[in-house]
């Protein structure tokens, strides 16, 4: 996600900082860092519930903010691994949507519930670790890897060639809630930059 304003936006914001004057320009640019985390803040708010439920919180912890100067402008860029240049995988697959598919082997392996861990909902046991494992096809015809043993068998993983994932915006989302909150944290820090003496 990248911050914009509008141009009414924007007149406002250069007028303020062209009074405050260029010798508090680092405070301008931690200024605009305030107001770039209301954002990733509403980024992280969208991602423990409205919109998408927090299985490990890896994409969550991933969200960061950068703020960058060129040219005399600056940008902020809010999104996954923005700090670290490490994003989680399905960072942008779960923002624009799209199709699944495996690349090193012929299945996808989705975990079943009887697969997952209690509260931090992480897998029990990867596919080739499903002890007495055997496979199976469903009524609903769907390929199915089962744990067996002594008790009664445990459906482990469903296969598939592919899944689709719809597309969530949880960073458009965000951006639309929370843009009006973080030019008035903007434009109330440089307010504050104004008044000082």
């Amino acid at each position: 996600m990248r911050v914009e304003y509008n141009k009414h936006q924007l007149a406002s914001i250069s007028s303020l900082i062209g009074k405050i004057g260029t010798l508090k320009a680092p405070r301008i640019i931690t200024a605009f860092e305030r107001a770039a985390l209301v954002l990733e803040n509403r980024v992280k708010t969208n991602l423990t519930g409205p919109v998408l439920s927090t299985r490990s919180g890896r994409l969550r912890s991933s969200i960061s903010t950068r703020v960058r100067e060129k040219d005399g402008r600056l940008a902020a860029y809010i999104g996954s691994g923005q700090r670290t240049g490490k994003p989680a995988v399905y960072a942008d697959i779960l923002e624009t949507g799209g199709i699944v598919r495996p690349k090193n082997c012929q299945w996808l392996t989705i975990p079943t519930r009887q697969n997952m861990t209690g509260a931090k909902g992480n897998i029990r046991y990867r596919a080739r670790e499903v002890p007495n494992g055997f496979f199976a096809r469903s009524k609903a015809g769907n390929l199915i890897l089962y744990r067996g043993g002594n008790k009664r068998p445990e459906a482990m993983f469903i296969l598939k060639k592919q899944v689709k994932i719809p597309a969530r915006r949880y960073l458009a989302l965000s951006q639309a809630q929370g843009e009006q909150d973080a030019f008035n944290c903007l434009s109330a820090g440089l307010g504050a930059l104004l008044e000082e003496k």
